[in-house]
């Protein structure tokens, strides 16, 4: 599997060289892991690599937090570390970018304090997204994601992701 998504990456880039629109997104927001925990999504990062008109390629992590009481009256942290590699399909417009974007989602989930202290699942995911034009290179998002994350003791979890934050077109690439 490892082989066929690093094949994968490397001809999505190799092909959108060509094309080279590429821009940053950076933002906040929360994830409803498994909708019985809800992170602070206090980082959200993703590179954008157009390899067509209307294709990009996403390569984006978040890293959430979150906290809780133990049984000896700490507080103890939780993080959360969902990754995302995936294709956004998009649709611009004068001023607003909506995109439609699917992938595979690796989550990583630390527990520290718990018998659950590591834990990974794996799945795809969907999302939708608007992009409103602020600058020539500067665009603010709006995004929504579902995931649907196989592994761990439920073996089929699901999970929301609600972001937002500033999309940065690197300079002479345009905008998005």
């Amino acid at each position: 599997m490892r082989k066929i998504v690093l094949t994968f990456l490397i001809a999505a880039t190799a092909t959108g060289v060509a094309v080279a629109q590429n821009s940053f997104s950076a933002g906040i927001g929360a994830n409803l892991y498994r909708y019985d925990t809800t992170y602070l999504t206090a980082l959200s990062a993703s590179y954008l690599h157009d390899l067509q008109e209307g294709l990009e390629l996403n390569l984006g992590a978040e890293f959430g937090i979150t906290t809780s009481e133990n049984a000896d009256g700490d507080t103890v942290p939780s993080f959360l570390i969902p990754v995302n590699v995936g294709l956004n399909f998009t649709f611009p417009q004068d001023t607003v970018t909506f995109l439609f974007g699917t992938g595979l989602s690796p989550v990583f989930n630390f527990n520290p304090d718990t018998s659950d202290e590591f834990s990974f699942l794996m799945g795809p995911y969907v999302k939708g997204a608007m992009r409103v034009k602020v600058h020539p290179i500067m665009s603010w998002f709006l995004e929504v994601q579902q995931d649907l994350l196989i592994g761990g003791s439920d073996w089929i979890n699901t999970s929301t992701r609600l972001s937002t934050g500033i999309n940065f077109a690197f300079p002479g690439n345009g905008g998005s």
